[in-house]
């Protein structure tokens, strides 16, 4: 009976040694931020251009008198119970079309200087904020990409992503005078952390996605594609020349509910991630010319992008000048 017990507290000791191994080594294993601090050019790039897209109507819709004012936001949400602090917009500040410019003018300059990597750690949380401000200033006419973008912002401002192929690295090797690799930022578990995130984050979404088209007749009937081709309203391409092609059509609706599903099952396996990141690649620039939703496509592309691996990464930056960059991979 003594023996019975001490196997049974040996094999659960045994057991949560193994869980609290395997959870460090996946969340705390130090990884190198060059990834990171790719994606925070992407992620920059892409919230640089959903604030240049407010420019045109900026005045027409934040101001006192504008569609979309503080007022009416309120009015719109109604009593959150005290929890109104959780939409704050710094758009709010702006009473006059001059304050208004001003505050856009800012916003711009600080995620102009977040993608170049200026000051990175500060400019990471103010690019989020000004990003929330105009999420929250138009909440309910957001679609799948602010929700996303504010994510791969947020996690970003976890990481050490100015570590490199930014004008903090430029800065670093020019006062120092040293090769970046000597003087450059190594491997740390922040960066982990971050990345870590936004690959279950961006696991999480596909699966939603997968999940909710089984929801909609058009997918399990195979028209999905179909549909999507022959709206005229944001389509880039018309692709209506293949609407005999039923057999091609019905093959494309349900293989991209059949990658929703796998992606975030396989693409922790090391072997299946670069077949599935081409799939992402290819499906994505379809759905890009079928629906016209370029931002969407591109910032999931983005997400799906914390999957590639160290030698990808070295490869990509090689564009980039030998000062901005690791001369290697830690």
């Amino acid at each position: 009976m003594m023996g019975m017990t001490e196997k049974r507290q040996s094999y659960w000791t045994e057991l949560s040694q193994a869980v609290g191994c395997s959870w460090n080594r996946f969340w705390f294993t130090p990884s190198h931020p060059l990834l990171l601090c790719m994606l925070r050019i992407a992620v920059g790039l892409l919230a640089l251009n959903y604030h240049l897209s407010f420019s045109k109507d900026l005045i027409r819709l934040f101001a006192a008198d504008g569609l979309l004012s503080p007022k009416t936001m309120g009015t719109l949400r109604g009593d959150l119970g005290g929890y109104d602090w959780i939409h704050f917009s710094l758009l709010d500040l702006g009473n006059t079309p001059t304050q208004l410019w001003a505050l856009h003018v800012v916003g711009g300059l600080i995620l102009v200087l977040f993608t170049l990597g200026v000051l990175t750690r500060i400019t990471s949380i103010l690019s989020l904020l000004v990003l929330l401000s105009y999420v929250h200033s138009q909440s309910f006419l957001t679609g799948p990409f602010e929700p996303l973008l504010c994510m791969l912002l947020l996690y970003l401002c976890l990481a050490p992503c100015g570590a490199y192929l930014s004008v903090d690295r430029w800065r670093v090797s020019r006062r120092q005078k040293m090769e970046v690799e000597q003087s450059g930022t190594s491997s740390c578990w922040t960066a982990t952390v971050s990345l870590r995130l936004i690959q279950l984050h961006c696991a999480g979404f596909y699966f939603l996605m997968g999940l909710s088209k089984l929801g909609g007749d058009v997918w399990w009937e195979g028209q999905a594609v179909w549909t999507l081709m022959a709206q005229t309203r944001s389509r880039p391409l018309d692709l209506t020349f293949l609407r005999e092609q039923a057999f091609l059509l019905d093959a494309w609706t349900h293989a991209i509910v059949l990658f929703e599903l796998v992606f975030p099952l396989l693409i922790w396996k090391r072997l299946a991630r670069p077949i599935l990141l081409v799939i992402a690649l290819l499906m994505w620039i379809s759905l890009a010319a079928l629906t016209g939703l370029l931002g969407f496509c591109l910032v999931m592309l983005v997400a799906s992008a914390a999957f590639l691996p160290p030698t990808a990464c070295q490869q990509l930056v090689g564009c980039f000048p030998r000062f901005l960059r690791p001369v290697r991979l830690a």
